[in-house]
């Protein structure tokens, strides 16, 4: 897992699961939406433990996506798993840049669900793999309504 944070200093958003954190604090405007969704995406999705998600700015996002991708450019999610027999009680870790995202005229709310089916294993670089996950996304979405 990727920690580039120390969180004991943060006062997490508990829904069921998924757990909200807005790291840049103009974000915050994005993290009530998020929190109401996730815990229908958690319910649905029968989360054994809890996922933790990041609001993270551009600038934050972009260092994140060379470090950890090899590419130097934004990012909408990036989501890491944590490692098996890791001292965690997490999935893993979504990270979202919601200006970016809405810059994009992109979904935050699917990008939530997408960046925590990328926890579950859920991936879409091979077609096989693109058309099962874009059937659990839409799935995902519908339980939202």
């Amino acid at each position: 897992a990727v920690f580039l944070f120390d969180f004991s200093c943060y006062n997490f958003a508990m829904t069921k699961e998924i757990r909200i954190e807005v790291i840049d604090k103009s974000l915050q405007v994005y993290k009530p939406v998020l929190v109401k969704k996730s815990k229908k995406i958690a319910e649905f999705l029968k989360l054994r433990k809890p996922v933790d998600v990041f609001l993270v700015d551009s600038q934050t996002m972009r260092k994140m996506n060379k470090k950890y991708r090899g590419k130097n450019k934004n990012a909408n999610v990036l989501s890491f798993v944590s490692p098996l027999n890791f001292p965690t009680d997490t999935l893993g870790e979504v990270y979202l840049d919601p200006k970016y995202i809405e810059k994009k005229k992109e979904d935050l709310v699917f990008m939530l669900a997408h960046g925590v089916l990328h926890i579950l294993g859920y991936d879409h670089i091979r077609k096989n793999d693109r058309i099962r996950m874009e059937k659990k996304e839409k799935q995902t979405l519908s339980k939202l309504k």
